[in-house]
């Protein structure tokens, strides 16, 4: 079990930077910036071709090592309820899939700013809110249900630990857009990466200490 809880912790948090990797490369400027997401577009439309090119494709790559990452979560709820872990994963999984997806079609919307094809631009930032959405939806709801089961003690967290939890670090994304260039764009725009990176370092931390104590105890 302390394997498994390591690699998916690993490789949770590995994901999490090379997706958050991906952002800087997709829109990371120095220059100021007034309001993010109304900015974001533009600032793509100067990206080389190149940092596109890799930021995009860095996408769907981070979101298969999410799945991984959310395994740690599967295997944080006590067995009682496993059916309940097996849809928690299962939400979680499909959220970051269409994650993935979304990430990766920054680089089209980039190109086409950088082309000046408006309406082409338009079209394709409406398919980039519905994608989001997709992805938003049952992430949301996982996110909720896994903070409920922390608060309820239907996993292996101490209920500090929904402290950390996804729900509650996402409510800090607004505070993020008020710093100051470049970290604005750092913390602003690598934010939702930047949450996993926290919460698959606590968690990983949160349940090896856990089964350590519990060999002690059988010891």
């Amino acid at each position: 079990m302390n394997k498994q809880i390591k690699l998916a912790g690993i490789i949770g948090v590995l994901g999490a930077l090379i997706m958050f990797a991906g952002d800087m490369l997709l829109y990371f400027t120095t220059e100021p910036i007034s309001n993010f997401e109304e900015e974001l577009v533009n600032v793509m439309g100067g990206i080389s071709e190149s940092r596109l090119f890799l930021g995009g494709i860095l996408g769907p790559f981070a979101a298969c090592m999410y799945v991984f990452g959310f395994y740690q979560v599967y295997l944080a709820i006590k067995p009682t309820y496993k059916k309940l872990a097996r849809i928690v994963f299962g939400i979680l999984s499909v959220g970051i899939v269409f994650g993935g997806a979304f990430h990766s079609h920054f680089t089209f919307l980039g190109i086409m700013s950088s082309q000046g094809h408006t309406q082409a631009l338009e079209i394709s930032e409406g398919y980039s809110i519905l994608t989001f959405s997709i992805m938003f939806i049952p992430g949301t709801i996982a996110y909720i249900t896994l903070a409920y089961l922390i608060l309820t003690n239907k996993t292996y967290y101490s209920k500090w630990m929904v402290l950390f939890s996804p729900i509650v670090l996402f409510w800090f994304s607004g505070l993020m857009e008020l710093l100051p260039q470049p970290f604005m764009m750092i913390f602003a725009g690598g934010w939702s990466n930047i949450v996993f990176i926290i919460f698959f370092s606590v968690s990983s931390y949160h349940l090896l200490k856990h089964k350590r104590y519990e060999e002690v105890e059988q010891d």
